[in-house]
């Protein structure tokens, strides 16, 4: 016959301190990941560091480039409506994508970029589809009175594109973090810092049509920030976590195996 071994007080020790250092093992980790959450809630825009886009690549459609950016969905954008965004840098320029649902085929989109102010004369800008400046296509702006007015020198690269059926605008834009066109308004954009910015569309008249959306100067726009990050995007954060949760798990696992007691014979003669 067989019985089992009583566990002794070493075993029951063992077994607390196992117990007590998965507890500890796993409260670090899940404080250390919840942490990295404060860090993006404090902007709007996260441009990670990534792969170089070729101008060629700037032609209106989202696609594998994009990967390695910081993606955005259901953001309001001005007047109304939500849009999906995508921003990162590379280190030589900053590129944003932006796609949304219009109420023509025929809209204009502007980013406003370093200030917040409506129609701010401080302000570079990246027009879309405005028919006074360039029709379906992007022209790096300035505000001149109470419109846009084409910079002199064209920095950056853009394009739009239109789904006529659905009405899905997508536009991209290239811009360089650091061109030196300080007349043109051109920001001179440095890693690790956080900027203004605001997006706002139109679709009835003043370079739009077809539709009913209208942002007139004096309207308060909605203002965002972006930051210019000096990191690459996190890998899979949420495999990351679970590789951690296993590798405590595991030592863990053979520590309690090794407390638990084996069966002892009990031999009659």
């Amino acid at each position: 016959m067989f019985y089992p071994k009583v566990q002794s007080k070493k075993d029951n020790d063992m077994k607390k301190l196992t117990y007590l250092f998965l507890t500890a093992m796993l409260g670090l980790l899940i404080t250390n990941y919840a942490a990295i959450a404060p860090v993006s809630a404090q902007l709007d825009f996260d441009a990670y560091k990534g792969a170089a886009i070729a101008d060629g690549e700037i032609d209106g459609t989202v696609g594998a480039e994009w990967d390695d950016a910081g993606h955005y969905t259901n953001v309001l954008i001005d007047p109304e409506g939500a849009a999906e965004i995508w921003t990162k840098h590379d280190g030589t320029n900053l590129y944003i994508a932006i796609k949304f649902d219009a109420d023509s085929t025929n809209p204009w989109l502007c980013i406003q970029l370093g200030t917040t102010g409506c129609m701010d004369s401080t302000a570079d800008l990246a027009t879309f589809g405005d028919d006074n400046l360039v029709a379906d296509g992007y022209s790096d702006s300035y505000y001149q009175g109470m419109g846009a007015n084409p910079d002199a020198s064209q920095d950056g690269v853009g394009a739009m594109s239109v789904i006529n059926a659905t009405q899905l605008i997508t536009i991209e834009l290239k811009k360089p973090l650091n061109s030196g066109d300080a007349t043109g308004k051109d920001i001179a954009w440095s890693e690790g810092s956080t900027y203004d910015l605001v997006i706002a569309w139109d679709s009835d008249g003043g370079g739009s049509s077809g539709g009913g959306r209208d942002h007139k100067g004096g309207t308060t726009p909605t203002a965002r920030t972006i930051l210019i990050d000096p990191n690459v995007i996190p890998e899979f954060p949420g495999l990351i976590f679970i590789a951690v949760l296993i590798a405590i798990a595991i030592p863990v696992i053979i520590l309690i195996r090794k407390t638990i007691p084996k069966p002892t014979p009990n031999i009659k003669l």
